[in-house]
């Protein structure tokens, strides 16, 4: 009779393979209608839409509005906010009557409503979390139907950093059948992994709309799609079951930074012979941990996180998430030597876990920046202190109603994800609380003291929430590690708290490393926010016990700046086109084993290093934000006779050489000096400045900058020359002035004006300068550091993109981009 049984499963199985899956997943991005503007008369049915204006999602209206000061934030990088309202039209077939409809966001920034033929479905404040709805009771089949959104972003001043503005996520419509496995309802967890065989097992939420008898069967496939393990249980379920089904993969292939196998779980759902559903996860093999002594380790190997910090925008293109945008920044972040990202400091986009998991980069994911106290937001300057009361809002206000959902939400949608290894519950939330301030500059002994004074009763409410944090996220996963990034370590040592997440990051705190590894020998320590200077990373280099480092940051981002027109911070390893900074040329040569090297210049009266008594000496006014800054040196050899380079050479060889129209001007070693950075003071002499990395006697890398004031030509470099016909596809277009040599004019600004014919949609613009407040949804841009970038993204029409710029009567050479 078993046999019997099993043969029918298998029939059923192979007929499933050549049918037609009965759900349906349909990118619902497409076809929006958007009015910028309160309009609560739109949730109507019969609204008249029609002078609305027609886009596709994922939409961010702040960046497609101009920089300004009038009801704006330094916090929020001086753009626009507001209410907007989204309208859709959409028909079901009449085929779809016995099944069930939902509609999923992967983000909507901030304070959504949502209705369905006027009809309302629900809210969701939290700009970050990814949700959907039930839309079957409401529905009309074989006619039109009319979504509706509403996005609040009215308070300008909500966040720290630039947020967005709109239904800056995908959407997607999801039709299947009565019997389902719902949003977030399956994930894979792999309890024992060897080399020779992995136990895969599958969680799957079956939900019922009555009373069946199913077969439930999970199919593990390959990445070529080979299936290479099953299982199937039956369950009568009425209501909603959750069901385990594990299966041996023998020699698995291990997911890790260097080779990103990924398997996926193909979920089946059966009643007797009918195929009601079809639930697709991808997942990685793999295992990680943390040991006191000796930090990370993954698939068994001891790796040491070079890692950096990430918000969410992407400068040009603002809050949307753009998977090409994306793919070229996170390879220019791999091509440095990252291999871990913190996403801060709220959940990443779905497309961008994806990507980390598709490149290679381990990942935290992080909650919430604010608990159940906000932090003080700035309009003009943190820096010079214009902090508005009525502006301390943020997620605080939502906390009570909303933590545990938003929270547990960020866990079930991400948890298939290989790429993550831990959670984080928030970032330096101490701050919100006084007294751990108080506590931290106490002297020894008297910290309790002042809790108990500040406090009343001695109870600390942080350390308090962050252990209920904690448990919602291991009620929902216990496969990863819970970590949070703090920055008061000796009150926290006192109150407890840092003792309550399985992994403590450290913010900008490498001189609490040592001791706190004595007292707490059992604690597992990371950097979780660093500087990016040589110092932060010798600190975890030379102690085993660190995990490793997160630079704050990776790319420039918008917000937490000011005064106008600051609109955000570069103190990266990329700015915000994409370009590497002095300081990604600089980490490139710690954390990448390829020879490199790099020079770059200041002319010596404006260099903040001067030699003195035969030391270089750091001869600036010291200010807090130095400690974030790098020296401002350019890529530059264009200077005036007689005047005096302050020269920085960034190497990972043994020696350099620097050379100034051939003639040495010494060998030197990174190690010689304490940054690491090698520096020259030379006369200037028209023609070239060359560094030569030394190995010994051999020469193992170049690098050189010449004379180019002049400049002759607009030069165009394109990172495709073909992308599909389908609304997504991205081409990357850097333009760069250069001489009749072709070498870079790094001193010369120009205002280039972009020619685009055929079918592509230019998405922005960009010069990569803390300080550009152009539009970025213009064909025009100034240049910076001689360069500038644009954005061209496809229609859904076959045919050819051309693209040229010009600026006077210089026009640059053709760029032919073919979508098919």
């Amino acid at each position: 009779m078993k046999g019997i049984s099993t043969a029918i499963l298998l029939f059923v199985f192979l007929i499933a393979l050549n049918a037609q899956s009965p759900r349906s997943v349909e990118d619902f991005n497409f076809g929006w209608k958007f009015n910028l503007g309160d309009t609560p008369e739109a949730k109507s049915v019969d609204f008249n839409d029609e002078c609305w204006r027609v886009l596709n999602l994922p939409h961010d209206w702040s960046i497609e509005q101009n920089y300004t000061t009038q009801n704006t934030s330094g916090s929020t990088g001086f753009l626009p906010t507001g209410i907007g309202w989204y309208r859709k039209t959409f028909i079901v077939p009449e085929e779809s009557k016995d099944k069930l409809t939902f509609i999923e966001f992967d983000g909507i920034y901030h304070h959504s409503e949502v209705w369905l033929n006027g009809h309302f479905l629900g809210k969701r404040p939290y700009g970050y979390s990814v949700f959907g709805y039930e839309l079957t009771p409401y529905l009309k089949y074989g006619t039109e139907n009319t979504v509706v959104v509403k996005v609040d972003h009215s308070n300008y001043a909500d966040s720290r950093w630039y947020t967005g503005s709109g239904i800056y996520r995908n959407v997607r419509l999801i039709t299947t059948s009565k019997a389902y496995v719902p949003q977030f309802g399956a994930w894979v967890e792999t309890p024992e992994v060897s080399s020779k065989k992995a136990v895969v097992k599958t969680f799957a939420v079956i939900k019922s709309t009555s009373k069946q008898k199913l077969t439930v069967r999970v199919s593990i496939k390959d990445k070529s799609g080979k299936v290479v393990g099953s299982s199937s249980q039956r369950a009568v379920v009425s209501g909603i079951d959750t069901l385990a089904l594990p299966v041996n993969v023998f020699k698995p292939k291990l997911w890790d930074i260097a080779h990103t196998d990924m398997y996926t779980a193909n979920v089946q759902v059966y009643a007797g012979s009918k195929w009601l559903d079809d639930y697709q996860v991808e997942f990685g093999v793999r295992t990680f941990r943390f040991d006191a002594n000796k930090g990370f380790f993954l698939n068994g190997k001891n790796l040491k996180l070079k890692g950096v910090c990430l918000h969410h925008d992407a400068g040009a293109v603002g809050g949307v998430f753009i998977k090409d945008v994306w793919k070229r920044r996170l390879q220019g972040l791999k091509d440095i030597g990252v291999n871990a990202i913190r996403m801060s400091h709220n959940p990443a986009d779905p497309g961008l876990l994806k990507l980390c998991d598709v490149m290679g980069f381990v990942v935290i994911n992080e909650a919430l920046d604010e608990w159940r106290k906000n932090k003080d937001k700035w309009i003009t300057s943190r820096f010079a202190k214009d902090m508005r009361p009525a502006l301390k809002t943020g997620y605080g206000d939502i906390y009570e109603e909303w933590a545990e959902q938003d929270v547990k939400d960020m866990v079930r949608s991400s948890r298939n994800h290989p790429s993550i290894i831990m959670w984080s519950m928030g970032n330096e939330i101490e701050w919100t609380y006084p007294y751990y301030y108080k506590m931290e500059q106490s002297n020894q002994g008297l910290g309790n003291q002042v809790l108990v004074e500040e406090t009343g009763d001695g109870r600390d409410e942080l350390k308090e929430t962050a252990e209920e944090i904690k448990r919602w996220i291991k009620e929902v996963d216990t496969t990863r590690y819970v970590t949070a990034g703090g920055v008061l370590p000796k009150a926290g040592n006192m109150t407890g708290y840092f003792d309550v997440p399985d992994v403590m990051g450290y913010n900008y705190r490498a001189v609490n490393y040592d001791e706190d590894h004595k007292n707490y020998p059992n604690r597992f320590i990371y950097g979780s926010e660093n500087w990016g200077t040589y110092q932060e990373w010798k600190d975890a280099i030379d102690r085993d016990f660190v995990a490793g480092i997160f630079i704050w940051t990776g790319i420039a981002y918008l917000g937490e700046s000011g005064p106008f027109p600051w609109k955000g911070l570069e103190i990266s390893l990329m700015d915000f086109a994409g370009f590497y900074t002095p300081r990604g040329h600089f980490y490139k040569t710690l954390w990448n084993d390829e020879p490199s090297i790099y020079v770059a210049t200041k002319h010596a009266k404006k260099a903040q290093w001067i030699f003195e008594d035969g030391k270089w000496v750091d001869n600036r006014v010291r200010f807090w934000l130095d400690k974030w800054l790098f020296e401002d040196v350019e890529p530059t050899w264009n200077y005036e006779k007689g005047d005096e380079v302050f020269v920085e050479v960034y190497s990972n060889s043994p020696e350099v050489e620097l050379f100034v129209n051939g003639e040495s001007y010494g060998v030197k070693s990174p190690n010689d000096f304490e940054d690491h950075i090698v520096k020259y003071l030379v006369p200037y002499h028209e023609g070239e400045i060359k560094a030569i990395g030394k190995d010994g006697d051999k020469e193992t890398c170049v690098y050189s900058l010449k004379t180019a004031k002049w400049v002759s030509k607009i030069k165009l470099n394109a990172d495709r020359k073909t992308m599909k016909a389908n609304g997504y596809d991205v081409v990357h277009v850097e333009a760069e002035l250069t001489n009749g040599n072709g070498d870079l004019v790094p001193d010369k600004k120009m205002q280039l004006v972009f020619e685009i014919e055929g079918e592509g949609v230019l998405i922005g613009v960009d010069n990569g300068w803390d300080r550009n407040v152009q539009p970025h949804k213009s064909n025009q841009i100034v240049t910076h550091n001689g360069k500038a970038l644009l954005l061209i993204q496809s229609t859904q029409k076959a045919g050819e993109i051309k693209i040229i710029a010009k600026a006077g009567s210089l026009v640059s050479n053709e760029i032919l981009v073919a979508t098919e």
